[in-house]
């Protein structure tokens, strides 16, 4: 039993007592209510959302927001209805059947909520994702009720499998890979020079705003994450100094996760591609939450050939993958790991949802075989990832 499962048992303690004192009649209501306010709530979200230009933080932020103030408006309305109803009940019988049958309907309410929340929260790294996948009560409601409806659809977009990959199966769960080191290895001067060529990779794929982090790897040419522009029609990518160029996409792997572009114009240094081994240190160049460039020290803990499926869900594939002991954040997909040489020796691509300072990179090998692609022409980009 974690900390989930006890905050979940205070909760069903407190819907029973509420549950109780208010009545079947009441609590009934005020659950229809709820229910129907989040529906409305999530229904509005993503054309609120399509008109506000924010990082993924203060998204969410809106997101949370938009989705309680539905359900708490919607369970006001609810219980008031059910207060007037509750009025017609005279009979001490009738009023003690009503508290009974209140009770269950408290915990019965709970539930139901716990259903349509644990998946989403099982998708967000860090405690929710540790705290959901290790809890007793989720296990139980996991396994004795059907999957869930997608009714966080829109809050799931913001937090779920487009902003964090789904790991490999063979990854999970995250082993203990130890502390990220306290430093790059990597000198002030090299590393000045690696943030001039490191990019912030920037999209719209049906509707929606996708960013991430990439690299120069030639002339005008960047790599980033397939993930990162999967289905968009126009890309751009931002140099360290604010200014944008637009980029077309020339390579689009959605096996291995990984992408080229070519930005006519960007005029950056490219950075040259070197070998890793375990146990190598360096550092990671992306931009956490769609913001400004941070650069995290990262150490390889293990490589591992990774089975799997592409980056929608579909096909089968395998990859040669980084363990790394980094404490990375949405965003940083598509960044490179430079070593203490100024090399590139792999690209970011996730970090583990149940275990924090885990994160997940493509090899040198990986890279190096899509660069050794066609890189003349446009492609596409596939469709929207889910």
């Amino acid at each position: 039993m974690n900390l989930l499962d006890l905050l979940i048992l205070v909760g069903l303690v407190a819907a029973a007592v509420g549950g109780f004192r208010l009545g079947f009649v009441a609590r009934s209501t005020s659950w229809a209510g709820l229910a129907v306010g989040l529906v409305l709530a999530a229904l509005v979200l993503p054309r609120l959302l399509e008109r506000v230009e924010l990082g993924d933080q203060q998204l969410l932020l809106v997101a949370v927001t938009v989705l309680f103030a539905g359900a708490f408006l919607g369970q006001a309305v609810g219980l008031l209805v059910g207060q007037q109803l509750q009025v017609g009940i005279e009979s001490r019988a009738g009023r003690a059947l009503d508290r009974a049958a209140g009770a269950l309907a408290g915990l019965v309410g709970v539930l139901v909520l716990l259903w349509l929340v644990l998946p989403t929260m099982a998708t967000v790294p860090g405690w929710p994702a540790r705290q959901a996948r290790t809890s007793e009560v989720a296990g139980w409601v996991h396994d004795r009720l059907p999957e869930a409806p997608d009714a966080f659809l829109a809050l799931r977009q913001l937090v779920g499998e487009d902003r964090f990959p789904q790991v490999f199966s063979a990854l999970e769960p995250a082993p203990d890979v130890g502390p990220p080191p306290a430093a790059t290895g990597i000198s002030a001067a090299r590393s000045a020079q690696i943030v001039e060529s490191t990019v912030k990779v920037e999209g719209v794929a049906c509707d929606r705003i996708q960013d991430g982090s990439g690299f120069v790897v030639g002339d005008d040419l960047v790599v980033t994450n397939a993930h990162v522009v999967a289905g968009e029609d126009a890309t751009e990518v931002e140099r360290s100094d604010g200014s944008r160029v637009s980029a077309a996409v020339v390579a689009f792997d959605p096996d291995r996760d990984l992408a080229v572009l070519s930005a006519p114009g960007l005029d950056r240094d490219p950075l040259p591609v070197g070998r890793a081994e375990e146990g190598d240190v360096g550092g990671v160049y992306g931009h956490p939450g769609g913001g400004p460039l941070e650069i995290s020290p990262y150490e390889i803990a293990q490589e591992v050939q990774a089975r799997g499926s592409d980056i929608y869900d579909r096909d089968p594939t395998e990859r040669a993958v980084f363990l790394l002991a980094a404490e990375l954040a949405p965003g940083d997909s598509g960044s490179a790991l430079v070593d203490a040489d100024g090399e590139v020796v792999g690209v970011a691509f996730a970090i583990a949802p149940d275990r924090d300072g885990v994160a997940y990179a493509l090899t040198d090998a990986e890279l190096r075989a899509v660069l050794e692609g066609d890189l003349s022409r446009t492609v596409d980009t596939g469709p929207c990832l889910a």
